[in-house]
């Protein structure tokens, strides 16, 4: 049996040395791929692993005193460990743990707690009064004990920027969906790049058609940037940014990637120190906890990310503190995530900000419309 070669041009002196050079140009590029795809996992093990900020001095509040006596109750005790930092379940990189049962609240400091794992307590209740305070596994009881300190701010002193860490599921849903429909509404979804999103902003700039001015990058390739490149625009950081949000994508879960970034993302100053962070946003803006934010107040704090500096002067230039929150407001009802009546409630709504003109400047209350 003879099997016959057909001439043509891929067996032809030039087709061959075209099939080559493809080929080649394919080998070259799966290297780099693989090169670069090792040397960028390598810098996320380094800058990801652990304990993403514990570079910070910690700046706490006054110790929590409870006494034999107090009225308060398990749930009042419970919520307010919550917003100290402590958590149900055992977790070395959160301040500490508690246990509840009907009467009785456990109280477990972790090493990174004000009180380096010490001072474990045992409180009984009868009622919504304290009835005995005493150290956990065994010891004399005591009329009244402290409790942990609440973290107000953690301050890299090199940068002077402020922080106030939250997890994930301490983030307001309302928060979560006003950040997605001002940043990356489709962020559940895709794998890291939005090509719709993409190809719209790309078609909204040839037509400047674009009221929201929303940008091409996904949430992904934020965290990517402000962790490990600078804000320089040229294509090498283009491509470095979209390989390690690849990376993130399949090592993270949707909702790391976005603890991350709500931790990390730039929201302008306040008075000499840059403001990291929602968490930290939310008192230095509006003086209060995360948890405790309203409608307008979300849209505000994600309306400023697109351009911080120039939203967080709204205490000087009130116009810009309605134009940030009616901009988001407006993205979250074409998202469905409101409806009509609760976007005119929050427009309505009186936007409260703290002025801090500098560290020595009196806090004021103005009145936004």
């Amino acid at each position: 049996m003879r099997i016959r070669v057909l001439k043509g041009f891929w067996t032809s002196g030039f087709g061959l040395t075209v099939l080559g050079v493809v080929f080649a140009i394919f080998l070259t590029t799966l290297s780099l791929f693989a090169y670069f795809y090792i040397k960028y996992s390598r810098m996320i093990d380094a800058r990801l692993s652990g304990h993403v900020l514990q570079n910070t001095t910690q700046i706490f509040s006054a110790p929590e005193h409870i006494s034999v006596g107090q009225a308060i109750s398990p749930a009042e005790l419970i919520t307010y460990l919550q917003r100290a930092g402590y958590r149900l379940d055992a977790d070395p990189n959160e301040l500490g743990q508690y246990t509840a049962q009907r009467n009785s609240v456990d109280i477990r400091p972790s090493k990174l707690s004000y009180f380096a794992g010490g001072n474990a307590l045992d409180v009984q209740f009868t009622g919504n009064t304290i009835r005995s305070i005493r150290p956990l596994g065994g010891g004399t009881a005591s009329d009244s004990a402290e409790i942990e300190p609440e973290l107000i701010t953690n301050l890299f002193d090199s940068a002077r920027e402020k922080r106030r860490p939250v997890r994930y599921d301490d983030l307001p849903p309302i928060l979560v969906h006003a950040i997605l429909s001002a940043e990356d509404k489709r962020f559940f979804e895709h794998g890291g790049f939005d090509f719709v999103r993409i190809v719209g902003a790309a078609w909204a700039d040839l037509r400047h058609t674009s009221s929201h001015f929303q940008g091409a990058s996904t949430i992904t390739m934020q965290v990517a940037r402000t962790f490990f490149f600078s804000n320089e625009r040229t294509w090498r950081r283009k491509v470095a940014e979209a390989m390690v949000s690849l990376e993130l994508e399949q090592r993270f879960s949707k909702q790391q990637i976005f603890e991350l970034y709500a931790n990390e993302v730039y929201l302008g100053n306040r008075g000499s120190f840059g403001i990291r962070g929602f968490s930290q946003a939310s008192v230095a803006y509006f003086g209060k906890d995360l948890r405790e934010l309203t409608l307008g107040e979300c849209a505000y704090l994600a309306g400023i990310i697109r351009a911080p500096n120039y939203y967080s002067a709204a205490d000087r230039h009130p116009e810009r503190g309605g134009q940030a929150r009616d901009r988001v407001l407006g993205q979250m009802l074409e998202n469905k995530y409101i409806n009509d009546v609760d976007m005119q409630d929050a427009k309505r709504a009186l936007l409260k900000l703290s002025a801090h003109r500098s560290p020595a400047a009196r806090r004021l209350t103005l009145s936004i419309w």
